[in-house]
């Protein structure tokens, strides 16, 4: 009976049930490569990689972006500072002590004022390595003060537009103008930004 079962066996070509599943290790063999079926595998892991890296593009833009955004507030609270130093000490240092002592009313030396805000601008400057910069100071030296049509040049701060100047006492006004360096916004065509201010300081009677 045993024998009838083994050529029965080999007749049909079946290996054994041991060999057939188990490999020399006892353990069920698996294949080395990555299931997929018609490359699906491998086409989601090459769309993962490639939104990955457009993620990292745009989170690089919108930072870049935003450490624009304070360099340009940054610089136009630095500009305003300088203007209002450089108006303040032309104020101070511009004063007439002569005719104050003679009449009684304060005046202002254009030449001294002016001086001594352009001072102020061109050491500001110096210290940061600000070039291309632009400048313009003017006083009204009479106590009355007056007014100086067109000044500041161009619209300042906020798009306020500030064509004539106007002041009842001795007074100083300093407009700057202030190149920013982009970090990213370059890229995009804009090269460079200026950033403007005006700034007075008068001296009451």
């Amino acid at each position: 009976m045993r024998q009838i079962h083994i050529k029965i066996f080999r007749s049909i070509g079946v290996t054994p049930f041991h060999k057939q599943i188990f490999g020399s290790g006892g353990m069920i063999p698996f294949s080395n490569k990555p299931f997929h079926k018609n490359g699906l595998f491998i086409d989601r892991k090459a769309q993962s990689a490639v939104w990955g890296l457009l993620s990292i593009l745009v989170l690089v833009i919108i930072t870049g972006g935003l450490v624009d955004i304070y360099r340009l507030y940054a610089a136009r609270n630095w500009a305003y500072s300088v203007a209002q130093e450089a108006a303040l000490a032309g104020a101070s240092r511009g004063r007439e002590w002569n005719t104050m002592l003679t009449s009684g009313t304060v005046r202002l030396d254009e030449d001294v004022a002016s001086e001594a805000a352009q001072e102020i601008v061109q050491s500001a400057m110096h210290m940061r390595g600000i070039t291309g910069y632009q400048v313009s100071i003017h006083v009204l030296p009479d106590p009355s003060g007056g007014t100086i049509a067109g000044f500041p040049p161009r619209p300042v701060r906020l798009g306020e537009d500030l064509s004539d100047w106007s002041s009842d006492e001795p007074a100083v006004g300093v407009y700057l103008e202030v190149p920013v360096q982009w970090t990213i916004l370059n890229s995009f065509g804009i090269n460079q930004k200026e950033v403007r201010v005006f700034a007075a300081a008068g001296v009451a009677q």
